[in-house]
């Protein structure tokens, strides 16, 4: 499937780790793989995945605590859990996890595809922010769009931007921004000024070349940068 998505998949049983993370492949861009919990959960920190696929029984921390973790810092992400009959009590004590689905062993070939396509069609039919006069922000595609056309943005203002649409309305110091996007070992700015340029330029771009009266990007002197949705 052609889209932008990255998939976090934890199995301890080597063989069925292997085969599903062929099929794997067929609907995600990206597969970041794992045979145990406290592997699952640095991957997940690491590599911001946009839905997680667990085992229940895995080693060092189960799938239910993998899960529980995760959801005690991001409430969005659709976790598929994957279970024995064996194992279907415990789920039963993980109403809180908001699980989007699970699979009972022997998972069956028409059983996965319904349900991944289904949680990847959720997450595109939620991917893009209307940010107004005209511009989206596709979080998917990693895309800024005027009118319905792509907007040619550069790496960095690809990042900021990716960045600030995370939390609409979050102010972010340039410092703050500068941590985030920037290698710890790059010629940076500690000050954030490398980004109030790049911002600055990126303004002078869109009113240039798009709307010169719309900037979605508010700077409150005190407070850093914020994205400022359109009110409904």
């Amino acid at each position: 499937m052609n889209n932008n998505l990255t998939l976090l998949y934890v199995e301890d049983d080597a063989v069925v780790r292997e085969n599903f993370t062929a099929i794997l492949q067929r609907y995600f861009n990206r597969v970041v793989v794992t045979d145990n919990g406290r592997d699952a959960l640095e991957l997940y920190v690491s590599e911001q995945p946009d839905v997680a696929l667990l085992d229940i029984a895995i080693p060092h921390t189960n799938g239910l605590q993998v899960a529980a973790t995760i959801r005690e810092s991001n409430e969005e992400i659709p976790i598929i859990m994957l279970t024995a009959h064996a194992d279907q009590q415990k789920l039963l004590r993980a109403v809180n996890l908001q699980l989007f689905a699970y699979l009972v062993k022997p998972i069956l070939q028409p059983q996965l595809d319904t349900t991944l396509r289904r949680v990847i069609k959720r997450l595109i039919d939620s991917s893009t922010l209307m940010l107004g006069d005209g511009y989206r922000w596709n979080s998917i595609e990693q895309q800024l769009e005027y009118n319905g056309s792509g907007v040619k943005i550069s790496n960095n203002e690809r990042l900021i931007l990716a960045l600030l649409c995370r939390h609409p309305n979050r102010y972010y110091t340039a410092t703050h921004i500068a941590d985030q996007i920037f290698d710890i070992d790059s010629n940076r700015d500690p000050s954030g000024n490398n980004v109030v340029q790049i911002i600055s330029r990126f303004k002078r771009k869109l009113e240039k070349s798009y709307n010169p009266d719309a900037f979605f990007i508010q700077n409150t002197y005190g407070a850093g940068y914020r994205i400022v949705l359109p009110k409904s």
